[in-house]
């Protein structure tokens, strides 16, 4: 019976990660026409009542703002990225639509891991690649969600306050999945705070300081996002007391590098 819920399980995630990627290419293709406030009600149900639905037992009211995070950022990220960036050819946009389809796929099985964790209140042998496969998957899933931003026509101090909000979400959310981890150390809130605000301040200026360079968004948001996971890797790092001076310019030389892709690739 446990073999056959587990299955059960992993087809409510394939489902909903279908109904995702449909939702995703109807917007994109403008056959589902919806105003802006009808689109982020539609974004929100899809998310919140699949998440109940995929998740459940374990899903709860107080767990329930950690694991909606990542779906709200793919369905944001995918429709944004595809809205704004529409001279894409019609097989790189079925192509990116199905990659995000997948994605939503992974975040589902990675949150289930961390749920299952805290219903249990013990670790299990996968709780370690769900730790790296989140950071990776919050570094790919930023990047068209900042490109999206980086499109819009605001002030670029406002384009830095909606990405600096999105990297303290991560920030916290990387802090809530580290918590299940015994060898981690345990901070207070006013711990957590600070090191949630120290990078959203990284990733906040990084994009201030980009901004008024004549580059395509893209570019930003690929430089954008190599600050956001340096933030992660040292709050990971911090809390598992591993910061090490190799550590630190390894993850310099690697938001280095794109910058100098910002600059090269200047028009």
């Amino acid at each position: 019976m446990k073999i056959k819920f587990e299955l059960q399980k992993k087809h409510r995630y394939l489902i909903q990660s279908l109904l995702a990627t449909a939702f995703i290419y109807l917007v994109s293709q403008e056959i589902l026409s919806l105003t802006l406030p009808n689109l982020i009600i539609s974004v929100l149900m899809i998310v919140i009542i699949g998440t109940f639905i995929i998740h459940y037992p374990n899903i709860s009211l107080k767990n329930l703002p950690f694991i909606i995070l990542m779906p709200i950022s793919i369905l944001s990220g995918s429709i944004l990225f595809l809205y704004f960036f529409p001279n894409l050819g019609l097989p790189f946009k079925l192509a990116a639509v199905a990659s995000f389809g997948v994605l939503y796929y992974l975040v589902s099985l990675m949150d289930n891991i961390f749920l299952v964790i805290q219903d249990r209140e013990e670790v299990i042998p996968l709780y370690r690649v769900a730790i790296v496969w989140s950071q990776i998957l919050q570094i790919v899933v930023a990047i068209p969600l900042f490109a999206g931003v980086f499109k819009f026509n605001v002030a670029s101090f406002t384009q830095a306050l909606v990405v600096g909000f999105v990297t303290f979400s991560y920030s916290y959310y990387q802090l809530w999945s580290l918590q299940f981890d015994e060898g981690v150390k345990k901070t207070t809130k006013g711990e957590s705070l600070y090191l949630c605000f120290l990078s959203t301040f990284l990733v906040t200026v990084s994009s201030i300081a980009v901004s008024f360079m004549p580059t395509e968004s893209f570019l930003r948001a690929l430089f954008t996002a190599s600050v956001l996971m340096f933030s992660l890797t040292y709050i990971t790092s911090y809390l598992k007391n591993e910061i090490t001076l190799k550590l630190v310019l390894r993850y310099l030389v690697i938001v280095f590098v794109f910058f100098i892709f910002l600059i090269f690739f200047t028009p």
